[in-house]
């Protein structure tokens, strides 16, 4: 069986997949982590830089499940189920 998920991306990372939405189609028992997989499979090295830093989500970054932060939720090794929607958001800095 296969699931719909949508993935939502803001900022740089939007720019490089070219579209803020999304749909992917992955196997059931697809976890946050191999979403992120998936969406990385559309770009080049650079996006990748951009997510991953030493193989795990860039520090850089809050994943969103179903808006709520997955690191509340278990991280991203949690399995996704159909309709679910994760984002990508860029922690806001000021000074």
């Amino acid at each position: 069986m296969q699931l719909l998920i949508r993935f939502k991306s803001f900022g740089p990372i939007r720019r490089h997949i070219g579209k803020q939405v999304i749909q992917l189609d992955l196997p059931e028992g697809s976890t946050v982590f191999q979403v992120i997989q998936a969406v990385l499979e559309l770009g080049d090295q650079s996006l990748r830089d951009l997510i991953l830093d030493q193989g795990k989500i860039s520090g850089n970054l809050i994943v969103i499940l179903n808006k709520k932060d997955v690191s509340t939720l278990g991280g991203v090794d949690i399995s996704v189920n159909e309709g679910d929607e994760i984002a990508l958001l860029p922690h806001v800095q000021g000074g």
